[in-house]
């Protein structure tokens, strides 16, 4: 079966093209044959030309067509003619040792242009020149354009596995380049890129290289780069490196490099010059996120260590937990108006520094507990909800809590008390609910973006992760009094939507402290549901779109709808329109136009007023010929928007120029007609037959969705209930008698 893709051709010399039929059962080299012959080339017998992409908007790089991708080759494809891959390094082995000098610069040029070519590549490794180029680059001293070339070219073969073995010392001669003070900035960015792939490979050869990458590649070199006044692609490859490093690293070593990572100037180097910057790709932003999860992993410890609560040697239950007697007092401030946060505070701060009136305490004492707010709210509470250990995190974390914010932890600590589980349930809770978003003590995800520039930016006094829980905690108060959550049964639900909300808050990548608050603040719970709802909106349309068993669904419903979308149409014809009829360009009358019953006849009337009209003519539906719908119609000019134009055709000739009240009436119109006449495809259908048929679908399949969901829908309307005993229904009043005037026959 013949499969041509029509494409255009550039000449080998100039910018003019030509069109052409690529065979793509044939071969590549047949249809260069061809090529040739049509430009009056040379005949290709020594596989002189080829063919490769011409560079577009959205890709600028030009790749060679080979004959494992020509069958890709689509319709509307740009190739130009140029010289072959063969013929390309046939010419490089030929001059890259010659002794002119301007054969050599051919040779190097022609490495350098074809370094990140696949195609290339790949022909470079079977014909064994790969070695060729290796020995050159450690054996002979270059410029600084050649040796370019050579390690783009080497960085592209390493990327393919295509070095095997270590017979050539690339190491050395490319840690040498790195220390060269004359190395230019991209001449940089492909050495560390070579290193970074030597670091990946799962040859076994290379370990002893691996090994002294670690041991002779300093950090602090490498940081450099980051500040350095260069381009972002030299600051990406060098964090690639560095995380590259820390990934193959183990137990000390790794460690190490974390915490060197972790000291504050380099941490803000990165916050100043790469996340203020802005403007960088996504593989910049992955980079900072596996950086982000290496410095987090510096918790990992502590976040998998635990501590009994009843252990006396750390810390004191009664440093972070409420007592009885305490409780019973401090439940009082719960009833004054948190509207006035300072005054509340305020009272707060002196209940915790015993520092009340004897009045106030004694009056406080005399309460009865039995009154107290905690007794109003129905508990789903047991013991066994209870933890009877905490992490040394989320130890480090109440301490932080309570140090850097204290009224805030009173806050919480109050609230905890009253709506249960209790201070340290939560806290453990937030605790493990922050490492599980950050992956702390997880290896970084290979897709994630989930960078966080506050971790760069702050200062070891304020520890992001600290700094975040305690703002999470005051969130969960918040949170609570929005969802009106007074028992431990919505304890649940709070902490799904305070998870939500936080995701929402850190997702938007605030820059220090403030802006994060601020982000927390205005993320209320109203916004969390309007998230989960556009969330699963937009769930279920990619499920439309892509789903293939609710393709499959698509089309049975489609086939039963296109009926529905008909009757609708044929129904507003059998209604009957008044519309505009257009009889030349200073002349017009109101027409109505109505289908029959039979749906066998068009008939034509004139408007004399809004209840009286007066038949004009009629015609056979069978002997419409054709319908024309918008720019097409000559009284297009008479319209305010071409798609209130359209005209019937009977029998060849044009019985009526409408112009409808909008485009909406004109598109029911010229679709009924044209499926009655079996005229309509899906060009010359409204947008409205389109959009109203998608809709119906998409009912359709949501509600089979729900029967699958164990939803069930009433197959008919439910019973009404009986009016209540107590209430009589009103009657209708009593007709008013008329006088009836009684004949005598």
């Amino acid at each position: 079966m013949s499969k041509i893709a029509k494409i255009s051709i550039e000449k080998f010399d100039n910018k003019e093209q030509i069109l052409y039929d690529f065979d793509q059962t044939k071969s590549l080299q047949s249809n260069i044959k061809n090529i040739c012959k049509k430009l009056s080339l040379p005949d290709n017998t020594k596989q002189v030309y080829g063919l490769k992409y011409l560079p577009i908007k959205n890709n600028d790089q030009a790749h060679y067509i080979s004959e494992g991708n020509f069958q890709d080759i689509k319709h509307s494809d740009c190739l130009k003619v140029v010289f072959s891959v063969t013929y390309i390094l046939r010419r490089i082995a030929e001059n890259l040792f010659d002794e002119n000098e301007e054969r050599r610069r051919i040779a190097y040029e022609d490495i350098y242009r074809n370094s990140l070519d696949p195609v290339f590549i790949d022909e470079l490794k079977i014909s064994g020149i790969d070695e060729m180029l290796m020995r050159v680059f450690v054996e002979r001293q270059s410029s600084s354009g050649e040796q370019l070339g050579l390690l783009m070219t080497l960085v592209h073969l390493f990327s393919k596995n295509y070095v095997e073995n270590t017979s050539f010392d690339l190491l050395s001669k490319t840690l040498s380049i790195l220390k060269n003070t004359d190395t230019s900035n991209e001449e940089i960015r492909f050495a560390l890129s070579l290193l970074q792939k030597i670091l990946i490979s799962s040859n076994e050869a290379f370990e002893p290289w691996k090994e002294r990458i670690l041991r002779e590649v300093l950090f602090n070199d490498l940081n450099v780069y980051v500040w350095r006044d260069s381009s972002q692609p030299l600051q990406y490859v060098a964090l690639l490196l560095i995380n590259t490093m820390i990934k193959v690293s183990k137990g000390e070593k790794r460690s190490q490099l974390i915490k060197q990572m972790n000291i504050r100037k380099t941490r803000e180097n990165i916050y100043n010059f790469i996340i203020m910057e802005g403007n960088f790709d996504r593989n910049m932003e992955h980079e900072l996120y596996v950086l982000q999860t290496y410095l987090l992993s510096l918790f990992a410890e502590a976040l998998h260590s635990k501590i009994n609560l009843d252990d006396n040697n750390l810390f004191r239950r009664e440093e972070f937990e409420l007592g009885r007697e305490d409780m019973r007092r401090i439940t009082i401030l719960m009833d004054f108006d948190e509207a006035n946060a300072q005054s509340y505070f305020s009272v707060e701060d002196l209940a915790f520094n015993n520092r009340f009136s004897r009045i106030s305490l004694a009056s406080m004492r005399s309460e009865d507990a039995s009154t107290s707010p905690r007794t109003t709210f129905s508990r789903a509470y047991s013991e066994n909800d209870k933890v009877n250990a905490i992490s040394h995190l989320t130890l480090e974390a109440l301490r932080y809590y309570k140090t850097a914010h204290r009224r805030n932890f009173y806050q919480s600590q109050i609230e905890e008390q009253l709506y249960e589980p209790g201070i340290f349930s939560t806290s453990e809770r937030v605790v493990r609910m922050l490492a599980k978003m950050l992956h702390i003590g997880l290896d970084p995800d290979t897709k994630s973006t989930f960078y966080q520039p506050i971790i760069f930016y702050c200062s070891s006094k304020t520890p992001f992760f600290l700094e975040l829980f305690s703002r999470t905690m005051w969130l969960l108060s918040r949170t609570r009094r929005d969802m009106k959550a007074s028992t431990y049964a919505d304890y649940e639900k709070v902490i799904y939507i305070l998870q939500k909300q936080v995701r929402i808050a850190l997702k938007n990548r605030p820059k220090d402290f403030k802006s994060l608050t601020t982000e927390m603040s205005s993320t209320s719970f109203q916004t969390v549901i309007q998230k989960i709802q556009n969330d699963k909106e937009m769930e279920m349309a990619d499920m439309l779109k892509n789903h293939e068993c609710l393709l499959q669904l698509k089309k049975k419903y489609r086939a039963i709808n296109i009926e529905n979308v008909l009757q609708q149409r044929l129904k507003f014809l059998l209604d009957g329109t008044q519309m505009t009829e257009i009889l030349d360009k200073k002349n017009q009358t109101k027409t109505f136009l109505q289908l029959s019953k039979n749906l066998k006849e068009l008939s034509i009337f004139n408007v004399v007023s809004d209840t009286k009209h007066t038949h004009k003519a009629s015609y056979n539906v069978d002997d419409i010929t054709h319908i024309v719908i918008g720019k097409n119609c000559n009284h297009v000019g008479s319209c305010e928007v071409p798609g209130q134009a359209f005209s019937i055709i009977v029998k060849y000739e044009e019985v009526a120029k409408l112009k409808a009240k909008d485009d909406k009436m004109a598109g029911y119109w010229t679709d009924a007609l044209l499926l009655l006449t079996k005229k309509a495809t899906d060009e010359n259908l409204s947008k409205y037959y389109e959009e109203e048929l998608e809709l119906l679908i998409e009912m359709d399949i949501r509600l089979q969705l729900l029967e699958l969901q164990n939803v069930a829908i009433p197959k008919s309307a439910p019973v009404i209930p009986p009016l209540p005993q107590n209430v009589k229904p009103e009657l209708p009043p009593k007709p008013k008698m008329r006088n009836i005037i009684r004949l005598k026959i």
